[in-house]
């Protein structure tokens, strides 16, 4: 007996300290930016400048408690879903500090060097705005890694998920989230790969429904967001090959191209068009989703377009993008421009599922995915 209770006491040291070993071993990782940052050990004090839902997704709810500021100014207007659904399940987060704003690229360096931080994780554009602020954070001996997930490309995600799992001493789960990543990526890759040119000319457009039917808001070329989705699938968007990343397309452009397949894109922001603007995302209801919906396909001079006379007119929510959960909204993409090659596809029970498996203390309800009922 007593040799057993020995065993297991060795057994409960050895594991021990192989933890504070792997805690206290450097950790070497190649960012975004294609830069090698080397860390002394796991770091313990993270500001996180972008991209908290991945890092709770792949941390897990402890690594809240190594997370010492945000950018959160600004953030309940901007994504008022994502931020109610985690101060619900995370109410300590409204006492982290902030640096700065949560839709913006502005980093409040002083604040963050007050903080004394291991590590401050930033995306691309912050970190294009900020080289000299960056360069201070260095000569204070606070490291900077950059992440991507703005691209939406499997490379890009899997690659910043892989560093958030060596950084956060959470491999096993970053690997599993690239895994079904790729997967799914693969999937549409090959399929599209195979499909005749012809399939592939049904023309899209894809407008974010921020500013309401009465103005149009912003759609994106092929290098970023949904442009970068449809690019994925080798969609014909219409805004493919704009100058800027995301702007508004004029009416009459939107006209001119008359797409047979229109997306709108929802969330819940703040502002003088909360009233009219497209809502999809966590807390919102599918009534309120096709009624406002509904207010889209309803634009006047919409009424001639290919793809209000024929009903291919869709909603999804904005707010997911640039998150691991993302690849559901390729599948929907997917089957809503080639509904005959991804009729297996079932992105509302893949992102349920998603959301139990990597975040289950968040409520995860709402409305991401709809057509609209005529």
């Amino acid at each position: 007996m007593l040799g057993r209770l020995f065993q297991s006491a060795t057994l409960v040291l050895l594991f021990g300290m192989l933890s504070l070993s792997a805690a206290a071993a450097p950790i070497t990782v190649t960012d975004l930016e294609n830069r090698t940052i080397t860390l002394k050990e796991t770091p313990q004090r993270i500001v996180v400048g972008n991209y908290i839902l991945n890092f709770l997704m792949v941390g897990g709810t402890e690594s809240l408690k190594k997370v010492v500021a945000l950018p959160q100014d600004g953030w309940q207007a901007t994504r008022f879903g994502e931020y109610t659904a985690l101060m619900k399940s995370f109410p300590e987060i409204k006492k982290i500090p902030s640096i700065g704003g949560y839709h913006d690229n502005i980093l409040n360096t002083e604040k963050i060097i007050s903080l004394k931080p291991d590590l401050l994780l930033i995306n691309k554009s912050q970190y294009a705005d900020n080289n000299k602020r960056v360069e201070v954070l260095q000569k204070a001996g606070i490291p900077t890694v950059v992440l991507d997930y703005h691209a939406l490309t499997a490379a890009n995600h899997t690659q910043s998920t892989k560093i958030l799992g060596e950084l956060l001493n959470q491999k096993s789960t970053a690997e599993s989230l690239n895994r079904r990543y790729l997967e799914i990526a693969d999937i549409v890759r090959e399929r599209v790969s195979k499909l005749p040119e012809s399939a592939k000319a049904r023309r899209v457009y894809v407008e974010t429904g921020s500013k309401g039917p009465g103005e149009y808001g912003n759609t994106y070329n092929k290098g970023v967001l949904w442009g970068g989705i449809l690019n994925q699938l080798q969609a014909n968007n219409i805004a493919a090959d704009m100058k800027q990343p995301y702007a508004a397309l004029s009416r009459e452009y939107v006209i001119a191209h008359n797409p047979q397949i229109v997306v709108i894109t929802g969330s819940i922001w703040q502002g003088a068009h909360d009233t009219d603007q497209m809502r999809m995302g966590l807390s919102v209801s599918p009534k309120e989703a096709q009624s406002r919906l509904r207010g889209f396909a309803s634009r006047p001079e919409w009424k001639t377009l290919e793809a209000v006379k024929t009903g291919e007119i869709y909603g999804v929510d904005h707010g997911s993008l640039r998150s691991m959960v993302d690849y559901t909204y390729l599948m929907d993409l997917a089957k809503i421009i080639y509904p005959e090659t991804f009729a297996d596809f079932d992105p509302l029970a893949e992102y349920n599922r998603f959301w139990k498996t990597y975040l289950p203390e968040v409520d995860g309800s709402g409305t991401f995915f709809i057509k609209l009922e005529r």
